[in-house]
């Protein structure tokens, strides 16, 4: 008796242990749509929609879509460590609505570096052949505290916003327009060590 309630006890602790703290946008989807894309736990994975594709293609399906107008983010050392914007293709994702003391709890998509360790990313219509893939290197505020916003949100390093090809006006601006449509390159249940926490 005494050496069942202590497995049971510690069955119980390892449980609680091992335990994950999700970020603020993993919840903010888990509770807006009641899945989550590219999530590593099956049962909280959004299912693939269906496609019918007229010709053999590969499908990806995002879940992001940046609400503003994307810009490039200078060297740093960064929420992940230190990066060269203008030699590393990178991404900055919303740390949080918490900028001065934050916390696991109001941590945007950043937990701890490296949450992640690369999502794909399209500028406008996701074609297989346009698709770029980059680590996260660094948490944004984006002058949001929204979940709304926030979750949605992304800048790139000067190196991807060049593999971008953008036109003059974008160069100009320094903003890459029509947004970015992005997710972690772990769709489906692939690739489960680049999905979000």
């Amino acid at each position: 008796m005494k050496a069942t309630t202590t497995a049971v006890f510690v069955a119980l602790s390892l449980s609680a242990v091992t335990a994950t703290n999700h970020t603020a946008c993993y919840n903010y989807f888990l509770k807006k749509d009641g899945c989550v894309f590219s999530a590593a736990a099956a049962d909280q994975r959004c299912p693939a929609p269906v496609k019918e594709h007229s010709a053999p293609v590969k499908a990806f399906h995002a879940k992001h879509k940046a609400t503003q107008g994307v810009f490039s983010i200078s060297d740093g050392e960064g929420i992940c460590g230190h990066y060269n914007s203008t030699t590393t293709a990178g991404v900055c994702l919303w740390s949080g609505s918490e900028q001065e003391n934050p916390t696991l709890e109001s941590a945007g998509w950043l937990n701890g570096p490296p949450t992640v360790e690369r999502e794909y990313i399209s500028k406008g219509k996701v074609i297989p052949e346009t698709v770029k893939y980059a680590p996260v290197l660094d948490g944004c505020c984006f002058d949001t505290k929204s979940l709304a916003e926030g979750c949605f949100d992304i800048a790139v390093t000067i190196k991807l916003f060049n593999e971008f090809n953008p036109t003059q006006k974008e160069i100009e601006s320094g903003m890459l327009e029509g947004g970015l449509i992005w997710d972690f390159d772990s769709l489906y249940g692939k690739s489960l060590q680049q999905a979000p926490v």
